[in-house]
Formats: C-alpha cells, structure tokens, sequence
C-alpha cells in the first residue's frame, strides 16, 4: 500500500510538473508571481533573432531565469519585451555570436545603449552583447578584437556582465562604478589594463578570474583603491598577467576572500607582490 501512495504521489508532482512548464516559440516558460517566465529556449543553432514577447496567451512575460537563453550559437540579436522587469545572473550569457540586445522603449525598468544592455537609469550594465563588432567566419572562428567604455554613470557593473567577452578590451570603468559583482569580467580574457575606480567598494567572487592569463602580453600592476571594503574569492584566479597588486587600504578594513589574489593555475604566485597601507 505504500509503494502504490509513494508512485501516486510521484505522478502527481510529475503531472504538476508538466502543467507548470510550458512552451513556446522555442521558449519553455512557467508561471510566477505577477507573470511569466522564460525558463530556457530550446533552438541554439538555426534562428539568428530572438524575441522575448511582451505577453504569452494574455499573460505578461516578466522575468527572464538564470539559462533562460544562453548559449545559443546562432543568435545575434535578443529583443526583450516590454514587461521583463527581472533577470537571472545567468539569464542571457554565453551567446558568442549576439550583437546586440534590444529594449521595447515601453519597458520601465531595462534599456539597450549601443546594443549593450543596462537598468533602465543606466546605473547598472547588465550584459555587453558577445560577438559585438566582432566578425566570425563560417566555421565560427574570428582573430577579430574590440574595445569597449563604460559610460560614465554606471555604478555597477552587474553578475557575469562580461562574462565569456573574449574579444572584448574594457579600456575605462569609470569613476561612477562603485561595485563589480561575481564573475563580471570572468574570462574576458581581450583585457589589457585595468584602471579601477576611486570609489570602488566591492569586487565579487571570481570577478576577474582569467581575464589576464595571457603570459605573452606586458604584464600589469593593478591599483585597488582605498575605498574597498571587501574582495571576494577568487576575484583574479589564473590572472598570470598581473605583476603586481596595490591595496590603498588597510588590511584589517577590508574583508577578503579565500585566495582573492592572483594566482596561476589555482596557486598564489609569489613573486606577485600584494601590498597593503599601513
């Protein structure tokens, strides 16, 4: 009798399971509070543009799950609906060939600049499209670069913002920014300097890990400015390119993650002086 309850129960939760996760438009979708949302999308390698709709069946599409659509080998272009007003840290990356991220004007809390998407006060960057100004072959192979700045304003630069940007240089981070949250710039591995700003508090977990492993280019000297208050692990994990690190704050003021500094394959490096203020 408690085998037959135990797979009754079992079906149930897999019937509701069903109900609950829907499709459509190559987009698997489930109810939330308030709405809608995209969950995955199922076609990675054929469609080129992507639009995430405002509604499905009357009902308002309103936040984008971490996976919702990434990666996506063919897309070049994600429109976003006008009544998304959240996102998963992991909703849109990895999707090496997109170009650009469009915004419906009416959405009251996301904008694309340049096809580069941010909140809609332009305070946070949320994702820099992959494959922007960038050229790939058929086979899918590019010896192409680009450089980006970051607009003056933005304050954070949000979760996996750059993530797998690997043909990306971001020459500036402007003064405004005062938080790079996890893996940020993770493996965004085009960089060749980096200016932190002087009101940075916060640097996340893996938030630069790989982005200078290059051995072959002119290593840098990166200066963390006095204003941080906490570094998180890993924050420049296998960053072979980095000679040496500043900290214009006290030790003791600021909280530190497990192996923050640099390191090369997992190991700190010792002749990559860290130093703190007295």
């Amino acid at each position: 009798m408690k085998k037959v309850l135990a797979l009754a129960a079992l079906l149930l939760a897999l019937l509701a399971f069903a109900s609950c996760a829907k499709k459509q438009g190559g987009m698997n979708y489930k109810e939330v509070e308030g709405g809608l949302a995209i969950t995955g999308y199922t076609d990675k390698t054929t469609v080129t543009e992507l639009t995430v709709p405002d509604e499905i069946d009357g009902v308002p599409v309103v936040r984008i799950e971490d996976f919702g659509v990434c990666n996506a080998e063919s897309l070049t272009k994600i429109t976003i609906g006008k009544n998304v007003a959240s996102l998963g840290g992991w909703a849109l990356t990895n999707n090496q060939h997109l170009t650009e991220f469009v915004v419906d004007p009416a959405n009251e809390h996301f904008t694309a600049v340049d096809g580069v998407l941010f909140s809609k006060d332009m305070k946070t960057l949320y994702y820099y499209p992959c494959g922007r100004n960038i050229t790939f072959d058929k086979f899918g192979r590019t010896e192409d670069t680009t450089t980006y700045e970051i607009p003056d304003g933005v304050e954070t630069v949000a979760t996996k913002a750059f993530y797998k940007c690997y043909y990306v240089d971001v020459t500036k981070i402007p003064e405004s920014v005062t938080r790079i949250e996890e893996k940020a710039f993770h493996r965004a591995s085009a960089m060749t300097s980096l200016t932190l700003p002087s009101h940075l508090e916060y640097i996340g977990k893996d938030a630069f890990a790989y982005a200078f492993g290059a051995t072959d280019a002119e290593k840098i000297t990166v200066t963390i400015p006095a204003s941080i208050k906490e570094i998180g692990e890993y924050a420049f994990f296998n960053c072979d390119g980095i000679a040496a690190v500043n900290v214009l704050a006290k030790e003791e003021d600021v909280t530190l993650g497990s192996k923050w500094q640099p390191t090369s394959k997992g190991k700190i490096i010792e002749d990559c002086p860290v130093t703190f203020a007295p």
